[in-house]
Parts: structure tokens; sequence; C-alpha cells
């Protein structure tokens, strides 16, 4: 029976949205809190120790959970196979990570940071557990359970962070809180799809998958080496303190990247792999996904730049104002890197998980380089590394994902082409605007003032010249 891609994806997307927006409001307002209590040293700390343990977690399945997704049959025993491959991989990283805590503080010369390692590596002893249900909520696009679950999981973790830095915790407020996120989600995952099975060892039943997996798994560890590559060279170069007010700056402004991108794309992913195996047309999918992540994301973080001195006043305080610039700039890449995430959720949907892996090895390559170079001006030379290395990354990526559907770099173009220039002019207005606002940056007035002209000019803009793409998103939010 054919599956109604579209009706799947819109309800997913409904769930996803919703159960998103309520978590990540209560969640910004706890960080920027956390924020406000913590120090630079704090930060730094959690972001020298967290570098590793990220690039670990995206290979801490061997890809199995694209498997999982993206292949259409698998059978009983495919799924225990894959739960034992799982499993041991988890335990081996947990074991390594606390043998090399040692050598990865003496890399950046602070001997806290082996302390730290040892405990957050205890989350691989519970992301073993996840891989099945997530991959079964992901695949059916049964988004309602997975939002409860990830709501529950990320208030209970902000929660304990936020007490734990208020009882002066410091950096360990944030390993709790990390610690006690992956617990809660790894329990509410298996009790919402129960399917966990008794594992099975013998890898040569996976031999036709570990492919397609191996190559996912390549491109996450790249992927993540990518873009933690500015927080090593920070770490090593800069020093503790200046590490962490660029982790801050960094935070902020991919907060939107890490939860909203991440809503869709676990939609993508599985709406692609469907219209795949189906032999619907993929391009009207990657066109309209791209549309609407350029509406969303283009003026969020144009606004998120524009405003950056007003916002690091108002909700950091005085202590962060150095993060003010670098998030300014940090901001203004941040669409071209949401709107990349679609390209490798469109890799991965039709079966070419490869391509991911080839075009994240250059960007290893690429942006390490740059940050390397541009450390010289401090956190505020990372940040301009990004703005000058990434673009050219992007127009590879696009050149590529045009190359594999059989669309016209111009038609990508016009996707994005009329959000860009609104939001453009939009920055330009509260930039001109700024001196003749009442009020000083570090008060509420000030930024409402400046938040409503922006908005206005970029509604204005759209009712003006893309009248079309408004009827959309007007559709697509009734439904």
């Amino acid at each position: 029976m054919r599956v109604d891609i579209r009706a799947k994806v819109l309800a997913a997307l409904a769930w996803s949205a919703a159960g998103r927006f309520t978590t990540q409001l209560i969640s910004w307002v706890i960080t920027i809190l956390v924020i406000r209590i913590l120090t630079p040293d704090d930060y730094g700390l959690m972001t020298m120790s967290a570098v590793l343990i990220s690039v670990l977690y995206a290979v801490n399945d061997l890809g199995m959970d694209a498997v999982l997704v993206q292949k259409p049959h698998l059978t009983q025993a495919d799924r225990q196979h894959i739960f034992g491959v799982v499993l041991t991989i988890n335990v081996f990283l947990f074991g390594m990570l606390i043998l090399a805590a040692p050598s990865i503080a003496a890399f950046y010369d602070e001997p806290r940071v082996t302390a730290v390692i040892q405990v957050l590596a205890l989350q691989f002893l519970f992301n073993g557990f996840d891989t099945l249900p997530l991959a079964r909520l992901e695949r059916e696009l049964a988004y309602k359970g997975r939002s409860i679950v990830d709501m529950v999981s990320a208030l209970t973790g902000s929660l304990a962070t936020v007490i734990l830095a208020m009882m002066e915790f410091g950096v360990w407020a944030l390993v709790w809180g990390s610690l006690t996120t992956t617990a809660v989600r790894t329990i509410g995952l298996n009790l919402t799809a129960r399917c966990l099975v008794l594992p099975k060892w013998p890898l040569g039943a996976l031999r036709r998958h570990l492919k397609f997996g191996s190559s996912v798994c390549c491109y996450r560890a790249l992927y993540i080496a990518f873009a933690e590559s500015d927080k090593i060279i920070g770490g090593k170069l800069l020093g503790n303190d200046a590490l962490g007010y660029y982790a801050v700056a960094s935070h902020i402004a991919s907060l939107p990247i890490q939860k909203l991108g991440g809503m869709l794309n676990s939609v993508a992913f599985p709406a692609f792999s469907q219209a795949n195996l189906q032999n619907d047309g993929i391009s009207p999918y990657l066109l309209k996904a791209t549309r609407v992540m350029a509406i969303i994301s283009i003026p969020m973080f144009l606004g998120i730049s524009v405003t950056a001195p007003e916002l690091v006043s108002l909700l950091l305080g005085e202590k962060w104002q150095i993060v003010a610039l670098p998030l300014q700039i940090l901001a203004l890449i941040m669409p071209l890197r949401m709107l990349s995430t679609i390209i490798t959720s469109l890799f991965f949907g039709i079966g070419r998980p490869h391509v991911n892996a080839q075009n994240y090895l250059l960007a290893i390559v690429v942006m390490p380089l740059m940050f390397y170079i541009c450390a010289t001006w401090g956190i505020v030379g990372l940040s301009i590394a990004w703005l000058i290395g990434f673009p050219f990354l992007f127009i590879f990526f696009v050149w590529r994902a045009c190359r594999a559907v059989a669309i016209k770099p111009s038609d990508y173009l016009a996707a994005i082409y009329r959000p860009l220039c609104n939001s453009a002019a939009m920055y330009a207005a509260v930039w001109l605007a700024r001196p003749y606002v009442a009020g000083s940056s570090g008060e509420i007035l000030h930024l409402v003032q400046l938040v409503v002209i922006g908005m206005s000019v970029y509604m204005a803009g759209v009712m003006l010249f893309d009248r079309a793409t408004f009827r959309e998103m007007t559709a697509l939010l009734r439904r």
C-alpha cells in the first residue's frame, strides 16, 4: 500500500515542532540562567572535555541506526545483530575514554579534564540502548512519543543543571545535567517504543549492511570533527578562559541549528527515504525543504547577528560582553550550515551516504587550516574563519546535491533568494535604526524596538515581493 508521505511528514512536523517549541522555550531560559551563574572557566573546561566525546558519539553505533531507518526489509535477526554490535561498541568506547582521559588532559595542559571526561563517559553505557527504539520511531515518522520523551528528558536535565549551578557545583552542574538528560531519554525511548531484543554478536550476518552503515559512521565522525575543530584548536592555542567565551558564543549561535535543524532533519531523512523507495521525484522535496528552511533560518540567524550586542547585555550580563562580536559573526554563517543539513539528509535518504563522507572529508581539511591561521586574532579570528571558509564548502555541497537529483543550481538559488534579500533588508534596517531607538543596549525596551523594526521590514518584504511563499507557509501552518 502506498504511503502518503506528505501527510505523514506534515503530522510528524506538527508533533515535532510542538514538542520542540515547548521544550526549547523552557530549556533556553534555563540555559541563559546557567550561563549567567557559571564562569568562562567552567564552560572552557566542559568544552575541552566534551569534544572527543562528541566525536565518539558520532560513531557509537557504526551507522546502524541509519540502516534501521533506510533499509526497506530487516529481519528480527538483523535487529538482534545490530543491537549486539551497538552494545559492544558503546562499552568499548566507555573503557577507552576512561583510559585516554589523562592523555587528553595533558594535551590541553589542564589536569581537571581527566575527571570530567571519565564521568561523562558514563553516557555510553546508556547510549547502547536507545538505537533500536529511536530508529523505529524515525522509520515510522511516529513523532508524538519521541517529542514527549525529548521534552521530558531535556527539561529534567536542564533543571538538574540549573539547580546544581545555583548550589555552586561549577562545571559539574553541566556534567551531571548532561548525564541526567541522557539517562532519562534512554529510559523514555524504551518505554515509548518497546523493541529491545536479545543481542547476537556474529558480524558476518551484518556484512550486507556494514557498507551503508560505515559510510554513515564515517560521515558523522568527519562532521563532528569538522564542527568541533574550532574548539580543539582554540582550546590548545588560546587557553581555558578564551575557549569558554568562544564556546558560549558558539553555543548561543548554534542553539537553533541544534534544535530546529534536528527536528526538520529527523523528518527529512525518512521522508527522502520513503520518496526514494516509492520512486517519487526527489527534487521537489529538496527544493521545498530548502525553501522552508531558508524562510525560517535566514531571518532568525541574521536577527540574532544584528541584535547580538543587545542580546548579550540583556540576557548574559556584563561579564559576558566579550561574547557579542563572535556571536555576531558566527550567526551570519549559521543559515548556510542549517541549509547544508538538508543536503546531508538528502544523500542519506537516497542511499548515498558516502557522498556526505566525501563532502566532510574536504571540510575537515579546509576548516581546521582556517582556524589555525585565524586563531592568531583570538576568538574573533576563530569566528571569522567560519565566515571565510564555509561558504566555499556550501557551494560545493549544493553543486553535488543538484547533480544528484537533476536540478539546476539556479533552481536551488531561487529557493533561498527572496528570504535572503528580505533578511538583508531587515538587517540593514535594524543596523541603521539602532542609534535612534529609545534606551540603551542593556534595556529590554531597546531590544524590543529593534525586533519590531526588523520583523516589520521582513514581513513587508515578504508581502510585497514573495506572496507565493507567504501563502505556502500560511497553508502549512493551517494544516
